[in-house]
């Protein structure tokens, strides 16, 4: 086994207690796993299981109860049927965030699986997940910031939380490179660039602190300048990059 999985055993167990229910012929780790970025307590886990065949609905309940079963929080896997892969808008069943709904499989998370992905079982993804050109790739990158992104722009409240303080950023960083270069980039690797975007060196400190798990206490009066600093800046950003 890929000695990468080291640091979060639930994978492989994950792995095997889908295997059947789900009828997957192929599982992958993707993110931060692959690219040793891991933070275990603050990483999500992102998994690709490519399917036989599309979920029915007594597979679908099986697979619920199966995460339920797991309770990882954090852990994020794509059900892909392997005759839909090709196909980059098509929606497949995806469990985050403690329930199950449709999405596609993003370019951005079937670039990591070729560029970092860990092979759990199956053949490598290069055998059953397409290429991203460079232009696709950026393509997708600009997908994700006009989705969420441009609407959290519009509120301001938003900005005064850590995790949109923390995400916001270093999603416009990584996409930056992305979408200039065609390569991608790990959090940490977008973190320290952050002050090339016009952050603030305690601010990107601030963000590197929380990435290592520490807790950064802000005052009533710091979250709310912090709420209209960032607000901006991903604003500036965005128009740039879109």
């Amino acid at each position: 086994m890929d000695d990468r999985l080291a640091v979060a055993p639930v994978v492989p167990r994950f792995a095997a207690a889908i295997r059947e229910p789900a009828g997957v012929t192929a599982f992958y780790a993707g993110g931060s796993i692959g690219s040793g970025d891991y933070r275990p307590g603050i990483s999500d886990l992102d998994l690709v299981a490519v399917l036989a065949a599309p979920l029915t609905r007594a597979r679908r309940a099986r697979l619920r109860a199966v995460h339920r079963t797991i309770g990882a929080a954090k852990l994020h896997c794509a059900y892909v049927p392997v005759e839909e892969i090709a196909e980059i808008s098509r929606k497949h069943v995806n469990w985050a965030h403690e329930k199950m709904f449709r999405r596609p499989l993003s370019g951005i998370a079937r670039a990591e699986l070729h560029q970092f992905g860990v092979t759990v079982y199956g053949p490598p993804p290069a055998d059953l997940v397409p290429v991203m050109s460079h232009e696709g790739l950026a393509e997708a990158a600009r997908v994700e910031l006009r989705g969420y992104w441009t609407r959290a722009v519009r509120r301001a409240r938003v900005w005064r939380t850590d995790l949109h303080v923390d995400l916001g950023l270093t999603t416009v960083s990584r996409a930056d490179v992305t979408i200039a270069t065609g390569r991608l980039i790990t959090k940490r690797e977008a973190i320290e660039r952050l002050p090339s975007l016009g952050v603030p060196e305690p601010l990107a400190d601030e963000i590197r602190r929380r990435r290592a798990g520490e807790k950064v206490a802000l005052t009533e009066a710091e979250i709310r300048d912090r709420a209209v600093l960032v607000r901006r800046l991903m604003r500036d950003n965005l128009e740039k990059l879109l």
